[in-house]
């Protein structure tokens, strides 16, 4: 046998959680199996679980990636809050969306692009649950194409006024500040962001009913009838909204990755339990080779979603500590992007093979994976739809030139 020290170790790769993350991701998961009953009961209801926000707030975790500065904000980094995300994912879908919404869509993007005055002002509110945020971006007519949005703003005596549709918004009943991004009116250039207070006149939500899955989940429609802002309320540089809205959709596909991975976790453990318990043709049907063969690929993309989520969140604090640094930001975008979509997908072949597994009782919302299955759906089109996520991967590799659109 070689002595130890004829070889040296020169890698820094580290996959170990340290005790201080630890801490933070104990408290997350008590937090989770104390809110999984309340989940539960507001599922089998089909109604917008209105208690998401005291209880997380109780439990401190809605200023996680918020600077300790802020209010209740918790300070973690990219690869923590990553963990704690993933965490949240395996009690469901429309769980793990609030915290997409309200913490990366919302918070993070104001404490990356929000001057201190608005930081000082929507944060601290924030992150004690106070005041939700709200990502108002895509529209009727503006999906995958942000930049065919119609919602415009004027400008009159110091102020702005908006005017316009979104749609498919996420706590957009339930938020105080909804991040809006707006043209100027008869202009095609100059996109600029709002934060937009949901008390002003002129603004109103409304529910979205019938979805496919996320019953617990405020999803809304946005009509905006000249609502007055300040100046003080633009977030970003004026005009730069576009760079503010795609900051604001990195973010959240961190998440998406995330919480997907948590999905597939779930998956995973609720087959794994039932394989053992259900019998057929004699035996346990976890014998059977067929359904080893899903259980293995679950266990095989669970493993490669969660490198690549936590590669992109390595890549994410690295530039979250050198934020003017574009070609970092290129690099974080991809990666960010590489993990949602792989993540997205895995998630949903994970609750489709659960379902296979349980049989007919995957049928039924009463159990986990059938719940999975209908919510994980939306996460192939949410924050980047599959197809646009495989151009912009592919475009990464075949480099400028290449666009798509241009």
């Amino acid at each position: 046998m070689p002595e130890q020290d004829e070889f040296m170790n020169l890698s820094k790769m580290n996959f170990d959680v340290s005790e201080e993350q630890t801490l933070i991701l104990e408290q997350v998961d008590r937090a989770c199996k104390a809110f999984r009953p309340i989940e539960d009961r507001f599922y089998l209801d089909h109604k917008i679980n209105d208690q998401v926000k005291p209880f997380f707030a109780g439990a401190h975790l809605l200023g996680l990636p918020v600077s300790r500065k802020y209010g209740d904000g918790q300070g973690a980094d990219m690869v923590t809050y990553a963990l704690a995300v993933e965490r949240i994912g395996r009690e469901g879908t429309g769980l793990r969306t609030f915290f997409s919404v309200h913490l990366a869509l919302g918070e993070m993007t104001v404490q990356h692009w929000g001057n201190e005055e608005q930081k000082e002002r929507i944060l601290p509110p924030a992150t004690r649950g106070d005041a939700l945020l709200a990502f108002g971006l895509t529209e009727p007519s503006a999906g995958s194409d942000p930049a065919s949005l119609k919602t415009y703003f004027e400008e009159k005596g110091g102020k702005y006024y908006i005017t316009g549709q979104k749609m498919w918004i996420s706590l957009g009943s339930t938020a105080r500040y909804v991040l809006v991004f707006a043209y100027p009116k008869g202009k095609r250039e100059g996109m600029c962001g709002f934060i937009v207070d949901t008390q002003t006149p002129g603004f109103k939500a409304e529910l979205i009913q019938h979805k496919l899955g996320l019953p617990t989940a405020d999803t809304s429609t946005l009509y905006l009838d000249k609502v007055e802002v300040n100046k003080e309320d633009v977030l970003g540089p004026q005009g730069k909204g576009m760079s503010v809205a795609l900051s604001g959709l990195m973010n959240g596909r961190l998440s998406v990755a995330a919480g997907c991975v948590g999905v597939i976790q779930d998956c995973l453990d609720e087959s794994v339990r039932y394989a053992g318990v259900r019998v057929q043709h004699g035996k346990q049907i976890g014998r059977h080779q067929l359904i080893q063969r899903h259980i293995g690929l679950m266990s095989t993309n669970l493993e490669a979603a969660k490198l690549l989520l936590l590669k992109a969140a390595f890549i994410k604090q690295k530039y979250e500590e050198d934020p003017k640094n574009n070609e970092l930001r290129d690099v974080t975008d991809l990666a960010c992007s590489r993990a949602k979509y792989f993540a997205a997908n895995a998630s949903f072949d994970a609750a489709n093979r659960a379902v296979q597994i349980f049989g007919a009782n995957g049928y039924s919302l009463e159990n986990r994976p059938g719940r999975h299955l209908a919510d994980t759906r939306v996460t192939m089109i949410y924050e980047g739809a599959n197809e646009i996520m495989e151009q912009k991967l592919a475009l990464g590799v075949l480099g400028k030139g290449f666009e798509a659109y241009s």
